[in-house]
């Protein structure tokens, strides 16, 4: 079925994460699809009974809603795009967890109330370069449509600017999680093998819970060598295949 929304066409979807199957308008080419890390965040994420959960830059809702299906209290979201913001609140009530989620409009962390502090904060923000993520797609559908932001320049300015602020809107215990992805300056956030980057600036305990390897379809290897600015990509090749490479890291411990 073909539904109308602020002049954003929108078709209905089923999603499974982890052991919850739902429905939800999906917008692709205009707005951000779910994906398949989408789908490794219902994995990496924990959610115990009771926790309160953040989810920062939730898109249509996904997340925010699998959240509100897990043994939470509350969901509190926050979306930069209007659009977004609107159909996230159409899939809510579609999914009947509209009780439990309340959606903001707003840029990271900024429409929070100050003083209120998440067990849990699912940030799936972009992580992708600019120039990268604006010609990248899967079976025809772009990961990034124009009005969508992406991860900046290299990839990294959104996720850094996000774990620059989220250690005070975690109470004791909890734990943060975001995407890293080898399309963008990815160091910068995190590098391992030399304890570096933001990442290790504001969080004691970091541990990569998802590490996954993404195919590149035919053509997308010399599309990116094309347009991609040296320096911020990886690309790898393993068994004669390209591919780039994706981790979900869970935080905790922010350093004051």
């Amino acid at each position: 079925s073909l539904i109308v929304i602020m002049a954003v066409k929108t078709v209905e979807r089923n999603y499974s994460l982890s052991k919850h199957t739902f429905q939800l308008e999906v917008s692709p080419n205009k707005l951000f699809t779910p994906n398949m890390t989408t789908k490794l965040f219902s994995k990496a994420v924990r959610i115990n009974p009771g926790d309160i959960v953040f989810d920062i830059g939730y898109g249509v809702g996904v997340l925010a809603i699998w959240a509100a299906l897990e043994p939470s209290i509350s969901v509190i979201g926050v979306e930069k795009v209007e659009e977004q913001y609107e159909l996230a609140k159409r899939n809510a009530q579609k999914t009947k967890v509209d009780n439990k989620i309340k959606f903001y409009h707003g840029s990271l962390f900024d429409p929070i109330p100050k003083g209120t502090k998440a067990n849990v904060i699912i940030a799936d923000v972009s992580g992708i370069a600019d120039n990268l993520a604006r010609v990248m797609s899967t079976n025809g559908e772009k990961w990034y449509p124009q009005n969508i932001p992406t991860g900046g320049f290299d990839g990294t300015e959104v996720i850094n600017s996000m774990l620059e602020q989220a250690g005070e809107y975690l109470a004791p215990g909890g734990r943060l999680y975001f995407p890293v992805a080898s399309l963008s300056s990815y160091k910068k956030i995190i590098d391992p093998d030399k304890k570096s980057g933001v990442a290790f600036s504001k969080f004691s305990n970091l541990e990569a819970k998802i590490n996954a390897t993404f195919p590149l379809e035919h053509g997308q290897r010399e599309l990116i060598e094309k347009v991609g600015v040296p320096g911020t990509y990886e690309i790898f090749t393993r068994r004669s295949r390209n591919i780039w490479l994706g981790w979900i890291y869970e935080a905790s411990n922010p350093i004051s």
